[in-house]
């Protein structure tokens, strides 16, 4: 069981945590999306989370774009013979839908480096084959394979609403040392926050009313850890356990006076 499938579970017998109070586990839609794009809360939610450090591309600052997809690109020199390249996204009140993910080396020209970076491949609601999936805060609406996709005009997408914390996927390539390579890839945004920045600032740091909106882009050695969850997270996930273990006693019990 991968961590997203993880989180699932918890969040279908466990109670979700919203940040400021315990709740019953359910799925919302938001941002005008369809219920594809609606994801289970997890126990560890984010809280404000900055993004990890080492981004060569960060869109802060920039416009958010919502009549058509925007294309983004950023260059960088490989130093490594292996290298990660890594997108992390936060969305608090609503969802991207990027795609078209590439990797070219300009030093000696090639095709896409990268494998499935359309995100043709994969099960739909789940992590797109050869690629990599990081949610260390459980964050709610966390990204996910969707085809087609709900908005944006792909045939498929990765569609992301990470809230109040950052998700990541990544995908390792071998690389020359020494050439120059072009990281691309287009996004739309289907709320109605007009400029990419990195936190909240409006006051709400634990739930989809907050204003955070980014995506980074990452090539280095690994992909970048993402924050590591505060001891009060922690201690909401050892609840989760206890609990856990609280219903497989209910029903082994259940079990044997049936038998009785």
């Amino acid at each position: 069981m991968d961590q997203r499938e993880f989180g699932r579970l918890q969040s279908l017998i466990l109670e979700g945590y919203d940040g400021s109070s315990f709740q019953t586990g359910y799925c919302r839609p938001r941002g005008g999306a369809s219920a594809i794009g609606c994801v289970n809360f997890a126990v560890a939610a984010g809280n404000n989370n900055p993004p990890p450090a080492g981004a060569i591309l960060d869109l802060t600052g920039m416009p958010v774009p919502h009549a058509s997809p925007a294309t983004y690109t950023v260059d960088f020199t490989a130093n490594l013979a292996d290298t990660s390249i890594s997108l992390a996204f936060r969305e608090d009140p609503a969802f991207f839908a990027v795609t078209d993910v590439s990797v070219t080396d300009l030093t000696h020209p090639s095709g896409n480096l990268l494998l499935n970076g359309d995100f043709s491949i994969g099960t739909v609601g789940g992590t797109p084959v050869d690629w990599t999936f990081q949610n260390t805060f459980g964050a709610d609406f966390e990204g996910e394979v969707q085809s087609p996709c709900s908005f944006g005009g792909s045939s498929s997408c990765w569609f992301d609403g990470s809230v109040q914390a950052y998700d990541e996927i990544s995908q390792t390539i071998a690389t020359n040392i020494g050439d120059v390579y072009r990281i691309s890839f287009s996004n739309q945004d289907n709320g109605t926050l007009s400029t990419y920045q990195p936190l909240s600032t409006n006051g709400n740091t634990t739930g989809t009313g907050g204003n955070g909106i980014d995506i980074l882009v990452y090539a280095q050695a690994a992909p970048p850890p993402l924050n590591v969850p505060e001891p009060s997270t922690w201690a909401m996930m050892m609840l989760g356990f206890v609990g856990l273990g609280s219903v497989a006693y209910r029903n082994a019990k259940r079990t044997s006076l049936s038998a009785a």
